[in-house]
């Protein structure tokens, strides 16, 4: 009797320590899971703080209209205009990959073209490193998405993003934010003209 005893207390040990380590191992995934969404909303937040980088996506997103421009991209402009007029031409030519340099002073708003998207995408670029890292999932950052279809259906950016070297990052969103089980799987903006 005395063996039998022993041999449950061993049983009820065994079984409470693994339920123990089952808790614990639970605890710790669902810290991770908190850690990388805390990670990836900071990133979020580094973007919407941004003035530059929510200016960029509004030139991406928009055909035209009067945009505010960020304080650090005022300098650009004559009188330190605080708004410009978008336009999707200027915007385009801004963008081409063969741009001379005597092209830039031509209109202010070229070189406000080309440094914002040149930001917007260095910040791209790190949240595909992040992604690629495994810092946090695209599940974490799902939004990221609604930017990954709208570059990938402007070839003005797509030829920019190729000229200047943010090809293989770019592709790796794509590759995130494009494939089944995402919401912008299908999604598909016009082709600006």
């Amino acid at each position: 009797m005395p063996s039998d005893a022993a041999t449950a207390i061993t049983y009820v040990g065994a079984f409470v320590g693994l339920v123990g380590g089952g808790v614990a191992l639970f605890n710790s995934w669902k810290a991770v899971r908190w850690k990388r969404a805390e990670l990836a909303n900071s990133y979020l937040r580094d973007f919407d703080s941004n003035p530059e980088l929510v200016f960029a996506g509004r030139c991406l997103d928009w055909q035209g209209g009067k945009l505010v421009l960020p304080e650090n991209l005022r300098a650009y402009m004559p009188d330190n205009a605080q708004i410009i007029q978008h336009d999707r031409a200027v915007f385009a030519n801004a963008l081409r990959p063969d741009l001379r340099i005597n092209e830039i002073d031509e209109d202010p708003r070229t070189q406000i073209y080309r440094t914002s998207i040149d930001s917007f995408l260095s910040w791209l670029s790190l949240v595909a490193s992040a992604l690629d890292r495994k810092l946090f999932t695209a599940a974490d950052m799902e939004e990221i998405g609604y930017w990954v279809a709208k570059i990938e259906s402007d070839p003005v950016i797509i030829e920019f993003v190729i000229a200047y070297g943010y090809g293989e990052n770019i592709n790796k969103l794509i590759s995130c934010y494009r494939r089944d089980k995402t919401p912008y799987k299908n999604w598909v903006f016009p082709r600006q003209h």
